[in-house]
């Protein structure tokens, strides 16, 4: 009886040695695989965004001059993700930054580190160059390289920082050195993602919560109706309600301002109803929806 249960400890340990062996094999490949091959097609006006980064508050509201900073605090997100962030709070700017990013990765065919200018990335990113701007992507860039966070989906758990490492020269035109974390590129596996709009996030300006919403709302291909209470937990608003409605009713006049302005046959669409919740429209109110009014 003993060399039978010593045969199947045995057996349990090779499996185990197994498994072990398989996920390191696999992690030497991704890692020895050039960033822009992991990622998917990402274009110039179409950025390419894991969506367990837009629907949550991981890339959340951030008042000026109130930019907490936290450690493994958990991140409110919709029921699919788990979500826990450690370092300062990010929010919209420096998703665009991260963004931009891997859409430099795949644009030049980075393996490993991308090299670029301070005034190129001000280029890339439609910003006029002058020291405030290089002072805020870099502080926007070391935001990214020093917080860190765990997400957990059904399928994938990913935990470190956005970016791996962050060199800076500021002399001259600047110059920035970005290390990739190859690590979380599964985040975007199984579409698990969605391209947004650079042109329509442009027009939407400074508005942190108009980017937020149009960026939420893009990853649901037909939405359901919200809460506004829960609409204002998820992009992280600390304002009173009555504040945040009047600011919700002008995001979403500003995100279909801009789908009209990028597409004129834009037919995208909301609703608040009496009872405070929102219905968004991606193509419009359906001839059934219109009938009801």
């Amino acid at each position: 009886m003993a060399k039978i249960d010593d045969k199947i400890q045995e057996f349990k340990k090779h499996l185990v040695t197994k498994e072990q062996r398989i996920k390191a094999e696999e992690e030497a490949k991704l890692l020895g695989t050039a960033m822009q091959q992991l990622l998917p097609e990402i274009f110039e006006d179409k950025r390419a965004i894991p969506n367990c980064f837009l629907r949550g508050a991981l890339f959340g509201m951030v008042r000026k001059g109130r930019r907490a900073l936290v450690k493994d605090e958990p991140i409110f997100t919709m029921s699919q993700y788990e979500v826990s962030f450690s370092g300062e709070h990010l929010d919209q700017n420096d998703l665009e930054v991260w963004d931009t990013l891997m859409y430099l990765a795949k644009d030049r065919e980075v393996d490993n580190e991308l090299r670029i200018s301070l005034y190129d990335l001000c280029q890339q990113m439609r910003l006029s160059y002058n020291q405030e701007r290089t002072k805020k992507l870099t502080e926007r860039a070391l935001r990214l390289k020093f917080g860190t966070v765990l997400i957990r989906t059904n399928t994938k758990i990913f935990a470190g920082s956005l970016i791996n490492n962050v060199y800076i020269d500021t002399e001259g035109d600047g110059k920035l050195v970005i290390e990739y974390n190859k690590k979380l590129t599964p985040l975007f596996a199984d579409n698990e993602y969605t391209l947004i709009s650079a042109d329509i996030r442009h027009l939407l300006g400074d508005n942190q919560l108009a980017r937020w919403l149009y960026n939420f709302y893009e990853s649901h291909a037909k939405p359901i109706p919200f809460a506004i209470d829960f609409i204002q937990k998820l992009c992280r608003s600390d304002n009173n309600s009555k504040d945040f409605k009047y600011k919700l009713k002008a995001s979403l006049e500003l995100i279909k301002k801009a789908k009209l302005a990028v597409n004129i046959k834009s037919k995208w669409s909301y609703e608040i109803t009496t009872k405070n919740f929102l219905f968004v429209y991606p193509k419009g109110k359906t001839k059934k929806q219109l009938s009801l009014l």
